[in-house]
């Protein structure tokens, strides 16, 4: 029996020794990443040309008073200014009477004593605001017995004779014709011409010399019928030409 069991354990052993197990080992295969760095370009700006911008003079539409520089911040200033000194006589004005935002109308009386007079209004000036800083203006005169129908308003006329023409009337059938640059009160050229007496308005022709005024000058022409009195302006009209 021993040497039975001792065999038993003589084979075991034997075929403990004999099986050899396998490990098998997992071999870990790292590839090597390339890393490729951005490249940054940096290209120039494209180049903006400067915008030149031509900057355009404000401009306004010519006007017999006063001088484009001067602004009057009502209507009642400009048109008193105008009676005042381009006439020379007191400024009878009726109330202003608007026409859109930024127009109106306003009637010239003769002031005798003070007060304006019952007689018909001896012209009607037509205001406007102009200009950048919207002053206003006298942008004409008009009344039907005092008319200037050639050259028109706003013309362009060479800085020479001139030959105007209307029709009027006045005290005696005298008309009186005076040119100036708007807002001054030295005349270029006066002249007295005869047409209609009181009761009719008739037709005139008369040349002035504006050889002194210089080109784009705004110059006033003023027709007005005489009266006989210094502080009466009379019927008138005015227009304003510019000289080429």
């Amino acid at each position: 029996m021993l040497a039975l069991a001792a065999l038993v354990v003589a084979c075991g052993d034997d075929g403990s020794s004999g099986s050899t197990s396998a490990v098998t080992s997992e071999v870990t295969t790292t590839q090597a990443v390339t890393t490729t760095e951005a490249v940054t370009t940096t290209e120039p700006a494209p180049t903006t040309e400067p915008v030149t911008t031509d900057t355009v003079p404000v401009t306004m539409a010519p006007a017999v008073w006063p001088a484009a520089d001067v602004v009057f911040t009502t209507p009642e200033a400009a048109a008193t200014d105008f009676v005042s000194n381009a006439l020379g006589v007191p400024a009878g004005l009726g109330e202003f009477m608007a026409g859109d935002a930024r127009s109106g109308e306003i009637e010239v009386f003769f002031e005798a004593d003070g007060a304006s007079t019952s007689v018909p209004a001896r012209s009607l000036l037509l205001m406007r605001q102009l200009g950048p800083d919207n002053g206003w203006f006298v942008i004409a005169a008009i009344n039907e017995f005092a008319t200037v129908t050639s050259p028109e308003s706003g013309a362009t006329v060479a800085a020479g004779t001139v030959t105007i023409e209307g029709v009027a009337r006045g005290f005696e059938a005298t008309v009186v014709v005076e040119v100036f640059v708007a807002g001054s009160t030295d005349l270029l050229d006066q002249q007295v011409v005869m047409a209609g007496n009181f009761d009719e308005a008739l037709p005139y022709s008369v040349d002035v010399d504006l050889s002194a005024a210089q080109s784009g000058d705004v110059v006033v022409i003023l027709v007005r019928g005489g009266v006989g009195l210094e502080t009466d302006p009379g019927e008138f009209s005015a227009i304003p030409v510019i000289v080429s």
